[in-house]
């Protein structure tokens, strides 16, 4: 009992269980399989093709270029008697603070005697004094597999920090890309944070938002945005995103004056020929690289404007995977397969779109990877699904149909044989009852001959409608032939008004007809005259006693119009409605007394549909009916079947 009520239980609500365990499956799938590089992929179009923030005019890029090495006639990084020339041209042009991003290490290995010969202790001494003038110097350092790599002395004694660019390498993509920024190392604030900390732009025990812990390296980093336009190709002359000084200009005062007053200057090299001067950015992982210089600049920017990249948390990349996932289940499971196709689609493009706002506006990371491999496995995964149960569907439908064809036949056979065994002694009855009539009329009392009459009239209405459960069973079951020949039209709706001429004078109505001369049409007259027959006996039996009913044909639009117009009780616009369909009758006080198989008006519209005519009815409450019927002239010739 209790297995019963189990198993109904799990009948009645099986596709929302397969929904609610398919998606927990799947989505539970996604996030043990690595999507790092496609999720990189689509993080990074995020990146290029979404909206850029204005990059800060206040930090200001020096580049130690290939104009510079060129009017020199020296080698990058130079010899450290440019750095201090540089550093003593800055110290009169009042910045607010100078990140020194070229490695000393590199500038000692140049020319080591030039660093010997007192420019070291110049360089420090020159550093020292705009210290003193309330300008912020930073040097940025190196960091390979030992840690920070210092500069010589007396360099080293100068503030220096961490100034190393981060490429995806053992984590995310793989890919050598610079997406994410170190921010401390070993609890010690990174080159970037300690700048901003030191010009009072963040908090001292503050961290940009969207920050994160690595413990393997036991440091915090951040993905960072990228200000305007950032791509650079080194074989060309083109403009960074933030200004732009050539540290030859800089030397000879070629730059404009105040241009470096109060401004945040970052000095490093920038040379064609030197590939580690540049790195690939989700801008360039083509054909395109960056200056490692507007990189750390980006990473300055974001840092003191705090429009880090926040990642949303795990559970909330779950939970948008399963709720994607969830919808394109039930849409496959429950709707058409043209509006499931149309839905992905539009789930799949709205989730890209808001997801995209979301990173734009407030800086938020959901992942894409994983809803978008949901989406797409959830489709092709539940397309057999529904298959299978489409085709166990149509295969029960079928075995429906079959039964139901096999129970219409035998509906079809009973009726045709019912009907036919029930002629024969109708017809019996009725002619007794006509012999009786004759021979005994004078013999018998009026109201003998009364009940005879009423027999004769049963018999009549019984025959009548036998006839007519004839012609629907062979209407059903397409075995009605129509057999097309030349008649005149008129003649035939002659024939049949004289034949309702002493039931309408019984009822004291008077016929009226008028008929336009027409040219012989193809017709199956039997059918025709039962359509007339059907139609005029209707008029008189709904028509008011001492009513007229009013018979007209014409030639109109190519067609014949045959128009029969009574003065009856009417019907209302719902009774049209349901007029032509099988067994119905209009319910009122006048149909409940006329006899009626509810047959007539549904054969009369199959006959005239069957040669490819029409029939219309107009008819109002207590104001009569209009019937119009319209067949085509020309008439096809050959026997059809229907």
């Amino acid at each position: 009992m209790l297995w019963k009520k189990t198993k109904n239980w799990i009948k009645k609500f099986e596709q929302p269980l397969i929904l609610l365990i398919g998606s927990t499956s799947l989505t539970f799938s996604l996030f043990n399989l690595d999507f790092n590089f496609l999720e990189a992929n689509l993080y990074d179009l995020r990146v290029s093709r979404g909206y850029q923030n204005s990059p800060d005019p206040n930090i200001v890029l020096i580049t130690l270029d290939d104009a510079t090495t060129k009017e020199l006639n020296e080698f990058s990084p130079l010899t450290l008697d440019f750095h201090v020339q540089l550093l003593e041209v800055l110290e009169g042009n009042n910045p607010k603070a100078i990140g020194y991003l070229i490695d000393m290490n590199h500038v000692n290995q140049v020319n080591p005697e030039v660093f010997k010969a007192g420019w070291a202790a110049r360089f420090h001494q020159t550093a020292k004094r705009i210290e003193s003038k309330g300008t912020i110097f930073l040097l940025g350092t190196p960091f390979d597999v030992t840690g920070e790599t210092l500069p010589p002395f007396p360099l080293n004694t100068l503030e220096h920090a961490v100034a190393v660019l981060h490429k995806d390498g053992n984590v995310f993509s793989e890919d050598k890309i610079t997406r994410r920024a170190l921010l401390t190392l070993d609890d010690k604030p990174a080159f970037h944070l300690l700048l901003a900390k030191q010009l009072g732009l963040i908090h001292q025990d503050e961290l940009p938002s969207g920050n994160f812990y690595v413990s393997q390296v036991d440091g915090n980093y951040f993905f960072f945005r990228y200000h305007g336009s950032t791509v650079i190709n080194p074989k060309k002359k083109s403009e960074f995103s933030y200004p732009r000084h050539s540290f030859i200009d800089v030397l000879n005062h070629r730059i404009p004056p105040g241009s470096l007053n109060q401004k945040i200057i970052l000095v490093g090299t920038l040379s064609s020929d030197d590939s580690s001067d540049f790195a690939f950015t989700p801008y360039s992982k083509n054909s395109f690289t960056n200056p490692k210089l507007t990189i750390h600049a980006n990473i300055l920017d974001s840092v003191i404007h705090q429009n880090g990249i926040k990642r949303a948390p795990q559970l909330v990349n779950w939970i948008v995977t399963f709720v994607v996932t969830t919808s394109v289940l039930w849409w496959i499971m429950t709707s058409t397969p043209v509006y499931g196709v149309f839905a992905t689609f539009f789930l799949s493009l709205a989730f890209i779109l808001i997801n995209q706002a979301l990173f734009q506006i407030k800086n938020i990371w959901i992942r894409e990877s994983q809803p978008l491999v949901g989406i797409f496995v959830a489709y092709y995964l539940t397309i057999p699904y529904r298959l299978i149960k489409e085709y166990k569907k149509r295969w029960e439908y079928q075995k429906k149909n079959n039964l139901l064809t096999q129970v219409e036949e035998l509906k079809t056979n009973f009726l045709s044989l019912v009907t036919h065994d029930l002629k024969t002694p109708v017809a019996r009855i009725q002619g007794l009852a006509e012999v009786l009539l004759r021979n005994t009329t004078e013999r018998l009392l009026p109201k003998d001959k009364k009940t005879i009459h009423h027999i004769f009239m049963a018999t009549e209405e019984l025959n009548h409608f036998i006839s007519s459960i004839l012609e629907l069973s062979q209407v059903e079951s397409n075995a009605l032939q129509i057999q097309l020949e030349s008649k005149d039209l008129n003649q035939l709706i002659e024939r049949t008004i004289t034949g309702f001429q002493a039931q309408a004078r019984a009822r004291k109505i008077e016929i009226q007809y008028e008929l336009e001369p027409l040219f012989p049409v193809k017709i199956d007259s039997s059918l025709i005259s039962k359509v007339l027959n059907n139609l005029i006996d209707n008029a008189i039996k709904y028509s008011k006693i001492g009513s007229k009913i009013f018979i007209k044909s014409q030639e109109k639009n190519n067609k014949v119009e045959i128009l029969i117009k009574d003065q009856g009780i009417g019907m209302t616009q719902e009774e049209c409605k349901n007029l032509f369909t099988r067994f119905y009758r209009a319910k009122n006080d006048t149909t409940t007394t006329i006899t009626g198989t509810g047959l007539g008006l549904y054969l009369t519209k199959y006959f005239i549909e069957a040669h490819h005519g029409t029939v219309e009815v107009e008819s109002k409450k207590d104001q009569g009916s209009i019937f119009k019927i319209y067949l085509p002239i020309y008439a096809t010739e050959e026997m059809i079947h229907v």
